[in-house]
């Protein structure tokens, strides 16, 4: 079992922690040890009862429930209690001065008394909650290790078949046609219908094809969700059609915002996707950004309500595109690809109950996958399957949000089906706003930092992946494909199972989730608080949480206008401190931030905070300090150094590194930062460490590499952010090195060489960034032997028209090249490179070639060499019947029309360096 979970509380953990106070490293007084030995045999016996009460949730009736309830809530006290007084007591090995001894001994002496004192207190509690444990005669549950587990390929072939196969192709070409007609003025095609259908879906599908065109000069796809937070979602549109402004308004109100996306739109022809739209007044307010600029602007706008697609129509209802549920045959192809593979093998025993199932399912394509997932992890037997079947609820009627009711049963009985480690890790997804991408890297981290994974386990990382392949398997979360490796980097909740998670973490009290709808209370004990708006329905959030800070384990505060933040002092059961995108923290409000002892995992994410307290030094379980986003601290303070358990420390590229300390970071394994005050020293230090994965800046990176003795035996991952000059020749001595992202202003032969003797890499980005290779750079037989992944981008730092429309770079791959390579990626600009560049490329000598990506960058490039370049594409990819192969353009709108326009900005240039030179001849002899 896992250290903490949604079902047990913190009884695990706690039962951990007092097998460490009875052991000879703590002096207890002798009283104290014979309570905390009781307390450890009761409770051991609690814990059985716990699990199997967790393992038959559904069935539990209110005793049970308000017994497991309050045994949950003391095993949380109880931890509590025990972590004050093992951090004020301290471990026992070190041998202090005598003046510092004297003053330890008071100080222990008044601790040992007074946890004696709360002892007695929980004690009594133990007591009470064991006289009802006889009415309860249960065998003990318990989970064993588990073997590796990977996402379902058939996973993979779901979300594929629901963007593409399943009914999709229809219901595209109907709303491309009502989006793409001959009319000028602004038109808006609502997409409506049930939750679940698959609304977003096809927005996004017909977003990624219009928008893949190059016919429209701007384009955007923003959620709006059920609580609107207009100034967020104005932003994230102003991130998508103008980096440089969104860069400037991070401080603007929402009337700024929305002059400014006026403004950038006013005489463009844009593309937006306006998702799951909630309310008429929503809608008004957000519509009022667009410019109606007879451009033959068009937006896409998705929601459930009929009177809200009704008011998006520009011109008449006729415009609505209703979704209708799956068919029959659809249904059944959903089905059947999830549990089987196929459509055809199910067995003939199953087709009955099937068909029942389906037909509850009522052709929503959620209802459909959730169920066959359920499933997909059960025997394929007849008696379990109807069982599953009787225990949803029949008929397809609608409540009032237009959700089908009966889904809502399909969902809860995949939840209940869990093992409670995964409800644990499910729930925790509540505390993320709705529409969320979430990164699954540090979702994982947080998951470890609050106990979920069990050590015993194996790799910690390792187990918290298997956690989130496994809801993804009973697509429980969505994972988010689209990386030329096909890995997952982000997952969403869809919003019905989040408002499934969010009601049953209300009931378990497991988390407090504030979120713009009205909080008429909160819990006594607040143990998890997610704050995601700031109105004035949470106005007695700080008085609430300075009440309960003692008891509050994981506090997430997001992005929002002006949100509520409290002073951190005292928040003694703290593990995880999330502040990403709270842009009014100040430096007051972390100044004792070295009083929350117990924390895991600190994010911050502020322009304000210009220094951290030295007290951070004091967080001696700190695993991930995360500070990209503070952008105006330079420094960090030495004490740093002393964060024994630090596995990751990020910083953004204006913070500097001391050099000094990094050898006692003995648990480091990851490091993102670019400069540092001495890289001589630092590059000595952490070579002595040897076991970091890095990302770091140019200058730096070659500063660490120069020196042949820095081997840096244990570096699996390196990203130079920043271009250097070459691939620096110390490089070669990186036996262990798996992944290397790297951009180079120069690259040779020589370079290709320290690249191919790495013997362990299997993923390479490798971008050029000025015209340094002319002719051939020929891969050979004799290195890259376990390379899976080659990302290769030709980016020059010079604009196209200065580039003559001749030669150019070739890529060849020689026979007995990359053996093992699986996903080739290319990013070509038609003007760096020959005509014929994939003609010559060898891509049949790479008999392990499964994905094959060419991005043709368009910007400021002549047709005519746009179309050779695709042709020769097509001429290579012929030599691949069996890869999946995807060609795309990039700045397509940015490119010439023809010859002639190439021509007369070629001219245009060389007259007005000619002048340019004149001037300077002038001034020179003057």
């Amino acid at each position: 079992m896992a250290g903490v979970g949604v079902g047990t509380g913190a009884m695990n953990s706690l039962l951990g922690k007092l097998t460490a106070l009875l052991s000879n490293e703590y002096n207890l007084l002798k009283r104290v040890r014979k309570e905390i030995q009781f307390l450890e045999r009761e409770l051991s016996g609690m814990r059985v009862l716990l699990e199997r009460l967790a393992d038959m949730e559904e069935k539990l009736d209110g005793l049970a429930k308000g017994w497991r309830d309050r045994v949950r809530d003391l095993s949380y006290d109880m931890e509590d209690c025990i972590d004050r007084f093992m951090d004020r007591l301290g471990s026992g090995d070190a041998k202090p001065k005598f003046m510092k001894r004297t003053a330890r001994r008071l100080k222990t002496l008044w601790a040992r008394h007074d946890i004696a004192t709360q002892i007695k207190e929980l004690k009594a509690r133990v007591m009470e909650e064991s006289e009802r444990r006889d009415r309860y005669k249960l065998d003990e549950s318990y989970y064993s290790a588990t073997r590796t587990v990977e996402i379902d390929p058939r996973m993979t072939a779901i979300h594929e078949e629901v963007k593409g196969l399943v009914a999709m192709d229809g219901p595209m070409k109907h709303v491309i046609a009502l989006l793409m007609d001959e009319s000028k003025e602004l038109k808006v095609v609502p997409i409506v219908g049930s939750g679940g259908l698959g609304k977003t879906t096809l927005a996004m599908e017909v977003y990624r094809k219009l928008g893949s065109g190059g016919d429209f000069q701007c384009q955007a796809c923003v959620s709006v969700s059920r609580t609107l937070d207009l100034v967020k979602l104005l932003k994230d549109i102003l991130s998508q059609i103008n980096k440089d402004a969104y860069k400037e308004c991070q401080s603007w109100e929402k009337e700024q915002l929305i002059r400014e996306i006026k403004h950038i739109l006013t005489g463009k022809r844009y593309f937006i996707v306006i998702d799951d739209v909630w309310k008429e007044q929503d809608w008004k307010l957000v519509k009022t950004a667009f410019p109606e600029n007879n451009n033959g602007s068009r937006i896409i706008a998705t929601t459930r309500i009929t009177g809200v697609a009704n008011l998006c129509c520009s011109v008449s209802d006729e415009q609505t595109y209703q979704m209708a549920p799956l068919d029959d045959v659809d249904s059944r192809r959903l089905f059947f690809k999830r549990i089987f593979s196929s459509v055809d093998s199910c067995p003939s025993e199953l087709e009955e109950v099937s068909a029942r199932i389906l037909k509850k399912c009522g052709g929503l394509p959620l209802a459909i996958i959730t169920f066959a997932c359920l499933l997909a992890s059960k025997t394929h037997n007849k008696d379990e399957w109807e069982r599953l079947q009787d225990s949803i609820g029949t008929g397809s009627s609608f409540d009032k949000d237009g959700n089908l009711k009966g889904m809502k049963d399909i969902l809860l009985h995949s939840y209940l089906d869990l093992p409670h480690h995964l409800k644990t890790c499910l729930l925790y997804l509540c505390l993320y706003p709705e529409d969320s991408m979430i990164d699954i890297k540090l979702l994982k981290w947080k998951w470890i930092a609050e106990g979920f994974i069990a050590t015993q386990w194996g790799s910690l990382d390792q187990v918290a992946q298997n956690c989130f392949n496994e809801l993804v398997n009973r697509n429980m979360i969505q994972p988010v494909y689209g990386n030329y490796d096909s890995s997952v980097r982000y997952c969403r909740v869809h919003d019905m199972v989040l408002d499934l998670i969010i009601s049953l973490s209300d009931e378990e009290n497991f988390a407090t989730v504030l979120n713009g709808r009205i909080c008429n209370f909160f819990p006594n004990k607040i143990r998890r608080l997610s704050m995601q708006s700031s109105g004035k329905e949470h106005k007695g959030a700080v008085g609430a949480i300075t009440e309960t800070k003692i008891h509050i384990r994981s506090l997430t505060v997001f992005e929002s206008d002006k949100p509520i933040v409290p002073h951190f002092v005292d928040f003694h059961a703290l593990r995880v401190l999330d502040l990403f995108g709270c842009d009014s923290l100040e430096n007051k409000h972390v100044k004792h931030i070295g009083s929350s002892r117990q924390l895991r995992y600190l994010r911050i994410s502020s322009y304000k905070i210009t220094e951290l307290p030295s007290g951070i030094g004091k967080l001696q379980h700190l695993e991930t300090l995360d500070l990209r986003e503070c952008y105006s601290l330079h420094r960090l303070p030495s004490t740093v150094a002393q964060l024994q358990k630090l596995v990751r420390l990020f910083v953004s590229g204006y913070t500097q590194l001391p050099a000094g300390g990094f050898r006692s970071l003995q648990a480091l394994e990851e490091l993102r930062f670019e400069e540092t005050d001495d890289p001589v020293r630092f590059a000595e230090e952490l070579n002595e460490l040897g076991k970091c994965n890095l990302r770091t800046g140019g200058e730096t990176a070659k500063r660490l590499f120069c020196n042949p003795c820095s081997t840096y035996p244990c570096l699996q991952v390196l990203k130079i952010q920043s271009a250097i000059g070459m691939v620096p020749r110390g490089m070669a001595s990186l036996e262990n090195l798996m992944k290397l992202c790297i951009k180079v202003t120069e690259f040779d032969k020589e370079d290709l060489q320290v690249l191919m003797g790495m013997p362990s890499l299997a993923h390479l980005e490798l971008e050029i960034t000025r015209e340094a290779i002319n002719g051939k750079l020929i891969i050979g037989s004799d290195g890259f032997k376990l390379l899976k992944v080659f990302h290769f981008r030709y980016s020059l730092f010079r604009h196209p028209v200065e580039v003559k429309p001749t030669g150019g770079l070739r890529l060849t791959f020689a026979p007995g090249a990359m053996p093992a390579l699986r996903c080739l990626c290319l990013h070509l600009n038609p003007m760096f490179v020959a005509s014929d560049f994939c003609e010559d490329l060898g891509v049949e000598h790479l008999p392990g070639l499964a994905q094959l990506e060419v991005e043709i960058t368009c910007f400021k490039a002549v047709p005519r060499r746009v179309k050779a370049l695709e042709c020769s594409i097509e001429k290579a990819t012929s030599l691949l019947p069996k890869c999946r192969i995807r060609v795309s353009r990039a700045f397509e709108g940015h490119m010439f029309k023809d010859d002639k326009e190439w021509e007369e900005v070629v001219a245009k240039v060389s007259r007005a360096k000619k002048g340019d030179q004149k001037n300077e001849r002038v001034i020179t002899k003057n």
